[in-house]
């Protein structure tokens, strides 16, 4: 379990060194491409590390896919930011908007099924 928590723990530090970097940015004048890059990281790092925690965690096949699509979701917002503004652009940031409230809508589901059962 160790080998899981050192990837995953450089990975997540890695993504709040990332944010940290973005806000701090924000304080400055940075180019655009820079910003989009800055931004785009620590979505990636995010999405890639919750990811590898839950194909090496191993729930159940339905836990498992909601949770890689919500990994999912935070890479295709980092691939978002990296693009121009346009068609394909708009279409990802939907696609991700579209899985943040699937996802949403199954942990509200399952919290209504684990409290009527209580």
């Amino acid at each position: 379990m160790t080998k899981i928590s050192s990837v995953v723990g450089f990975l997540t530090k890695c993504a709040l060194l990332c944010s940290a970097l973005l806000l701090l940015s924000s304080l400055q004048s940075i180019s655009t491409p820079v910003h989009a890059w800055l931004s785009s990281f620590p979505l990636a790092l995010a999405g890639i590390g919750f990811a590898v925690l839950q194909i090496r965690l191993r729930p159940t096949r339905g836990i498992l896919l909601q949770r890689l699509l919500l990994s999912a979701a935070f890479i295709l917002w980092a691939v978002d930011q990296l693009l121009p503004p346009g068609r394909v652009a708009t279409l990802i940031g939907d696609a991700v908007i579209s899985a943040y409230v699937l996802d949403l809508y199954w942990m509200i589901e399952q919290e209504a099924r684990r409290d009527s059962v209580d």
